[in-house]
């Protein structure tokens, strides 16, 4: 089962927090890879998987913030 995840120690503007956070998750992706392999996914099939999911978050969340911005100004405008 996956333990909790640490909470970061160093500030947002730290210049190895990416590197902190990737430690941090370090455990949980192992697992979810090693569950992945054992429902019948190979390696590369569950790491494109993982690679497309955090892509798509991550245009999520650019267009998200898009979206806000203009209704922000839109509100300004009004």
């Amino acid at each position: 089962m996956i333990k909790d995840i640490p909470s970061p120690k160093s500030p947002e503007d730290a210049a190895d927090r990416s590197l902190e956070c990737q430690a941090a998750l370090e455990i949980a992706f192992q697992e979810l890879m090693a569950r992945a392999v054992n429902a019948g996914w190979n390696e590369a099939e569950a790491c494109s998987a993982i690679i497309e999911l955090a892509d798509h978050r991550a245009l999520a969340m650019i267009e998200n913030d898009f979206i806000t911005e203009q209704i922000a100004a839109l509100f300004k405008k009004g």
